[in-house]
């Protein structure tokens, strides 16, 4: 489909086409040379060989360059300064600042408060901990200061007047064993022989308690045999309670005495007696209860007396078989005997 090529430089005739030519570089017969050829590709046209004008693509919008420091460039021009053609508009960007070439700029960003918040005030100066020093140091040179007035003046404090104030007339310093303040055997004209040797505790005072002891003794005897042979055992048992006042008074330092006295006085019942305890410290009252049963009697004998800072109580118990009697004036008197000798030995030499 190819013709004889003329050798290079050889004329051509016009009015023959040249074989060598393509489709898609030949306008369709019959179409106007001034006219732009229908329903072909103009990508794929030759332009020139119809007088076209050269083809143009449209311009691309260029984005700006990521690198120069974090500015923004200046846009890309279509050759010689001017902007690129195409109908595309040009993003417009402001000037860059100039700087002098001593000077070297440093961008700030902007610090945002944190959502919904206010951006937090400066902070103001001064330091606070050379004045929280200086107070400690000063709170101590004053307590110092107390202390050394009060060592000079003979060391009699607000406290230790009050202390010395309360004492009271009673103690129990030297008391080692609060049975010691008594005679426990006593209870001997009620039960011949010793259950033991009599126990006791003591709490000694402190600044908030005015200290107390007790002690608890008793004594036990074999009935003789009845006319079967067989035998019980009478009792009797002795327990002393002795309380201070502490030396601060307030609304909760009050006698042992009073709450005793409630408690005693105030429960009533058959065989069950009470009164005025008198001749020993400032109060002091009595209480009396006896039980008759089938085989025995128990009758319980209370006293107690209150005098300045002391309270003494002293109970005894007897539980009697049938067959021996107990007088309980005699009773009444060995309990009055003991809280008097109690409230004696415990009184300040």
């Amino acid at each position: 489909m190819t013709s004889s090529e003329p050798g290079p430089g050889g004329p051509h005739d016009p009015a023959k086409a040249q074989e060598t030519a393509q489709w898609w570089a030949t306008p369709p017969t019959g179409t106007d040379s001034g006219q732009p050829v229908q329903g072909a590709d103009p990508t794929m046209l030759n332009y020139a060989s119809g007088g076209m004008p050269p083809y143009t693509p449209p311009a691309q919008a260029i984005p700006p360059a990521q690198s120069g420091g974090g500015y923004p460039q200046q846009p890309m021009t279509g050759g010689y300064g001017q902007p690129v053609s195409g109908g595309f508009p040009q993003q417009q960007y402001p000037p860059q600042q100039q700087f002098a070439p001593h000077q070297q700029y440093t961008p700030t960003p902007p610090v945002a408060p944190a959502y919904g918040y206010a951006a937090p005030p400066p902070r103001s100066g001064g330091n606070k901990t050379g004045w929280i020093i200086g107070g400690v140091v000063g709170l101590v040179v004053i307590i110092g200061v107390i202390i050394g007035a009060v060592a000079l003046s003979g060391g009699n404090s607000p406290l230790g007047d009050d202390k010395k104030k309360n004492a009271g007339k009673y103690t129990m310093d030297g008391v080692t064993n609060g049975c010691s303040v008594i005679d426990t055997s006593v209870l001997s004209k009620f039960a011949a022989n010793s259950k033991g040797a009599p126990e006791h505790s003591e709490t000694k005072p402190t600044d908030y308690s005015g200290g107390r002891f007790e002690c608890r003794a008793g004594n036990e005897e074999t009935t003789k045999p009845d006319k079967y042979g067989s035998t019980d055992t009478n009792t009797a048992d002795l327990t002393l309670d002795v309380s201070f006042l502490s030396g601060s008074s307030s609304a909760y330092n009050r006698p042992e005495y009073d709450i005793w006295k409630t408690s005693d006085t105030g429960t009533t019942g058959s065989g069950r007696t009470s009164g005025d305890l008198a001749g020993i410290g400032e109060a002091g009252y009595w209480v009396s209860k006896s039980d008759d049963y089938t085989y025995f009697t128990t009758t319980d004998y209370t006293c107690a007396v209150k005098d300045d800072n002391a309270s003494v109580k002293i109970e005894i118990r007897l539980t009697m078989y049938k067959g021996k009697t107990v007088s309980k004036d005699d009773l009444a008197q060995t309990c009055k005997d003991q809280t008097r000798k109690a409230l004696d030995n415990i009184k300040k030499k």
